[in-house]
């Protein structure tokens, strides 16, 4: 009887001790500027992973001295999980071939990375490449899995930054977008997750994300990939046009964008929320009708949905100091 009264309440411990369900890993990403620094010191307890892009491998193949050390020592005191990018300069597509041609300056960098994440207390590394070329995609791969072999000899995290794309990878293309340098199948193999940059629609002509979008890649992705290995890119920011021009002219933070707002309050200035595109619009007059489009608050929750509805790992959210404040609230 005893026993059956222990294992009832253990059992029911259990029940009670476990959440119903698990949080979404929030990932901020940040570039140095005081905005963001400033987003960073009054929400950094709702942050999981700080995630700087302050490391360049420059055009002699070598990791570049860190920027943005402010933040850097401001995360340190706190305590956080940082877990930085690293770039290649300029995002230059031949310096990229480079560093893919030359394993001898990979190892090095690898080497670098390894000392620069032990010093500094670094949870792991984030590749953030871009503007690679589709003919260095293999390449760039066995780099990824030459990376994660000695980062998991240290037992640091490790994840890629892809670009998404709607249509199969065709290596006879006469056009290659930034997405063709991805093969995501086979980064996904080797790291603990990819952050998917879906918080840029390049062919939109108005939502910087729209939710369609992001069902479309979404998609496209866990074909292949697991969705556990996915942190969903979240975009902080806000795109502007003019009436008649079906290019951006700008791209602007949601603060500014309700600053503009009030600007013009006195011609044209409207805003309003598009529940089909999950998102919100600001309208003015200046010389032309300009609008802008803005993730808020409301746009992050439905996200945030999203994300629990595939079952993702998280997101990645770029970047701190242009968000809506009230997104802070739902987490």
């Amino acid at each position: 009887m005893k026993k059956l009264f222990y294992t009832l309440f253990i059992c029911s411990f259990v029940f009670v001790a476990t959440p119903a369900f698990a949080k979404s890993e929030s990932i901020f990403y940040y570039f140095p500027n005081e905005e963001g620094y400033e987003s960073l010191q009054e929400n950094y307890r709702d942050i999981d992973i700080f995630a700087p892009q302050t490391y360049t491998v420059g055009y002699d193949l070598r990791l570049m001295d860190r920027t943005g050390n402010q933040a850097h020592e401001f995360a340190r005191k706190k305590r956080m999980d940082v877990m930085p990018l690293v770039i290649q300069a300029n995002f230059d597509k031949a310096l990229m071939t480079r560093l893919l041609k030359d394993e001898d300056a990979q190892e090095d960098l690898i080497d670098d990375l390894i000392d620069e994440a032990k010093d500094n207390r670094y949870i792991g590394w984030q590749f953030d490449f871009e503007n690679i070329n589709y003919l260095d995609r293999d390449a760039y791969v066995d780099f990824v899995e030459k990376a994660s072999k000695e980062f998991k000899k240290k037992r640091l995290e490790f994840s890629v930054a892809v670009i998404p794309s709607t249509v199969p990878f065709d290596p006879y293309a006469l056009t290659q977008d930034w997405s063709s340098g991805y093969d995501i199948e086979a980064i996904g193999e080797h790291v603990d997750f990819i952050s998917l940059m879906s918080y840029d629609d390049p062919r939109s002509t108005g939502p910087v994300s729209s939710i369609q979008y992001l069902e479309r890649v979404v998609n496209e992705t866990l074909e292949k990939i697991d969705a556990e290995k996915i942190s969903m890119g979240i975009p902080m920011y806000c795109w502007q046009y003019e009436l008649g021009n079906p290019k951006k002219i700008a791209n602007v933070t949601y603060p500014t964008s309700y600053n503009t707002l009030e600007k013009y309050k006195d011609t044209l200035a409207i805003n309003f929320y598009s529940d089909i595109h999950e998102a919100e619009i600001f309208l003015f007059l200046k010389d032309k009708l300009n609008i802008i489009w803005c993730d808020n608050a409301r746009s992050f929750e439905a996200k945030l949905d999203f994300i629990d509805e595939y079952d993702m790992r998280g997101f990645s959210a770029w970047a701190l100091g242009q968000e809506d404040e009230n997104i802070w609230k739902q987490l």
